[in-house]
């Protein structure tokens, strides 16, 4: 009977051991990487959701989003796919565009006549702001931002058709003089330097 005991005792400290049940290893847990801080700018962007390998939300009121150094981040609204690029300080939409250099860019173009057709107030210069209502509209929807005619689009139709207030669609020529204002401002102030195939924020 002892013999008994003595073994299923042994049995026990050795399944406890096994499952970590001693005690502390002794190691030590790493602090999770301080993100880094980026902006999507057409104008600045508020309520875009965004997406990295280890971040995801809603860009802020500052246009604002969270990422790590290396790292792809994809934005988007609902089911519409606007483009994924590297992230870093600033990302626009000429970014999200392989091969794509300025402005009048035909899918940067469309970018960025969506990005403007869904600001709440329809007045870019004091940035885009995308309501939680706006996003919801876009739920389950696609646009294909390659297409010719835009206003075409059956995706780009149907999405007009949910958007509250039933907005117009923003023409091709206000889009580019918009964008490319917007870029001239900020090469003029020194905050954006094009390298690599993508706009990033100039180092101090």
């Amino acid at each position: 009977m002892y013999r008994i005991k003595l073994l299923t005792l042994s049995a026990s400290v050795f399944l406890l051991s096994a499952c970590g049940g001693g005690g502390s290893s002794g190691g030590t847990t790493s602090p999770p990487p301080t993100p880094s801080t980026g902006i999507f700018l057409d104008s600045i962007v508020a309520g875009l959701h965004y997406q990295t390998a280890t971040y995801s939300g809603t860009t802020n009121s500052a246009g604002e989003y969270d990422y790590l150094p290396g790292e792809t981040v994809t934005f988007s609204l609902g089911g519409i796919a606007f483009g994924s690029a590297l992230a870093g300080p600033v990302v626009t939409p000429l970014s999200l565009v392989s091969g794509a250099t300025d402005a009048t860019d035909p899918v940067v173009t469309n970018i960025v006549r969506l990005l403007l057709t869904l600001d709440d107030n329809a007045d870019p210069s004091d940035g885009i702001s995308i309501s939680s209502a706006t996003a919801a509209a876009a739920v389950g929807q696609t646009v294909d931002f390659t297409a010719t005619d835009l206003a075409a689009d059956p995706g780009m139709v149907a999405v007009l058709r949910l958007l509250p207030g039933g907005p117009t669609l923003v023409d091709a020529a206000s889009a580019q003089t918009h964008f490319a204002a917007t870029l001239a401002a900020q090469i003029h102030w020194g905050a954006l330097a094009w390298g690599a195939g993508t706009w990033q924020g100039k180092t101090p």
